[in-house]
């Protein structure tokens, strides 16, 4: 159905949001407020629903390229169509009239038909700018809906809202699976945040780092669906099982924590944020690296925001400059192997988080691990703390020593090739003893 706009003039409706905007949508149209999306656009293959400027543009590869998206304005939340034309990706408001929604002069009662009749007459979105709507881009498959997610036990909170045991309804059948979720008021710098942490875990495929399987971005909450990991922390673990943890599961752990950690710092991630409560056990009690909310893809970063960080796993010079690298990243890791070895006691036992910062930067001090801690695990744990970040090790090398450690001491290789291949050592030993 083609109708006609109240009178106004042509370049009211058709300026494409700005580029350089950062997803801070700003088009010149105030009638473009939707309020709540209609089912028909939420069930369109081209919707991508809250998904920012940063995640969709790379999906836009020639002329024509489109998707919509929802992004808000002053608050209130309004469509914008994302199309690719001469070589650059712009971004144009779908306005809304009374019943009816369009971008320059013709108007449809749907944004689907709007969108579809602009396919089909090869109509440009705009005048200005030519853009034509020539090839729709489907959302991926990790772009879930809300409706195939189902919570069924609270497990914590988070940064961002609640973390949840949950159950994920795909092609094949219902997976248990964690979800975290972001709470509606939140900010919008927090929402980036969260988007980008999920952006960073997608490309991320190894058998010690939690696996994404995909994000729900369509209706609040926004969800971050990931693997589910049934043996809790590291953390936790240590203290409900203190006394009795082998020194065989220690090692173990801090082998495959390692070997998570290698793989991160061959990606160039540094993660920021390495400690027990952030390495989580599958219900084989196998280690797997989590929670990226503050990770980067970087070789070094400076940030002068430390008001909310663990003072008590950070390096020097962390404290002293904000600066995170894969070394600040080794540095945390000693702090880690402590935890383990002290059965998850907190580190720097009896001091605040001022008097641990100025025993390490003004005194040069280094905790003493646990009496109970192996020489050569001491000794690299020593390493990790050196005071130039260019005297640690890298974490290659320290899955090397900690390999060659655990077949010293008890045969095998130890953790780092995932669950069944400590299936196969277990049954390795078993064999060996009834041979015995």
């Amino acid at each position: 159905m083609s109708t006609t706009p109240p009178t106004t003039t042509s370049s009211q409706h058709q300026s494409p949001l700005p580029e350089n905007n950062n997803n801070n949508e700003d088009g010149n149209n105030t009638k473009s407020e939707m309020g709540a999306i209609a089912e028909n656009v939420r069930r369109a293959s081209f919707y991508h629903g809250l998904m920012p400027r940063q995640d969709i543009e790379p999906l836009l590869v020639k002329d024509g390229d489109f998707l919509l998206r929802k992004t808000e304005k002053m608050g209130a939340i309004i469509l914008a169509l994302a199309v690719r034309w001469n070589g650059a990706v712009k971004h144009f408001i779908v306005n809304q009239d009374k019943d009816n929604y369009y971008f320059e002069a013709h108007q449809e009662k749907s944004v689907v038909d709007l969108i579809d009749w602009h396919i089909r007459s090869k109509t440009p979105v705009s005048s200005t700018s030519g853009a034509k709507l020539k090839n729709s881009i489907e959302r991926p498959p990790w772009i879930l809906n809300h409706d195939s997610v189902k919570t069924v036990k609270k497990l914590g909170e988070g940064a961002f809202g609640e973390v949840y045991m949950a159950e994920l309804t795909t092609e094949k059948g219902t997976i248990p699976v964690a979800v975290k979720t972001m709470r509606e008021e939140i900010s919008r710098e927090s929402r980036l945040k969260f988007m980008k942490e999920a952006r960073l875990m997608r490309k991320f495929r190894h058998e010690h780092v939690v696996q994404i399987l995909g994000i729900a971005v369509h209706e609040h909450p926004l969800m971050l669906v990931m693997e589910l990991c049934l043996g809790g922390s590291v953390l936790s673990y240590l203290r409900k099982n203190k006394g009795k943890t082998t020194l065989e599961t220690k090692l173990r752990f801090i082998q495959e924590a390692a070997a998570g950690l290698t793989y991160l710092e061959e990606k160039s991630c540094i993660h920021r944020d390495i400690a027990g409560r952030n390495c989580l056990l599958t219900e084989k009690h196998t280690v797997k690296i989590s929670d990226f909310g503050m990770s980067s893809e970087r070789k070094e970063i400076t940030d002068e925001k430390l008001d909310k960080v663990p003072v008590k796993w950070l390096s020097p010079e962390t404290m002293q400059k904000k600066i995170y690298s894969t070394k600040t990243d080794v540095w945390s890791f000693g702090v880690l192997c402590y935890e383990v070895y002290a059965d998850g006691s907190e580190p720097y036992p009896g001091l605040t988080n001022i008097q641990t910062r100025a025993k390490i930067v003004v005194q040069n001090y280094r905790m003493d691990m646990p009496k109970e801690t192996p020489t050569a695990i001491s000794a690299l744990v020593t390493e990790c703390w050196a005071k130039e970040p260019n005297d640690r090790p890298s974490f290659s090398k320290i899955y090397e020593i900690l390999s060659k450690e655990y077949k010293a001491a008890y045969g095998g290789s130890g953790g780092g090739g995932g669950e069944n291949k400590r299936d196969e050592m277990a049954t390795t030993k078993k064999e060996k003893k009834a041979k015995k």
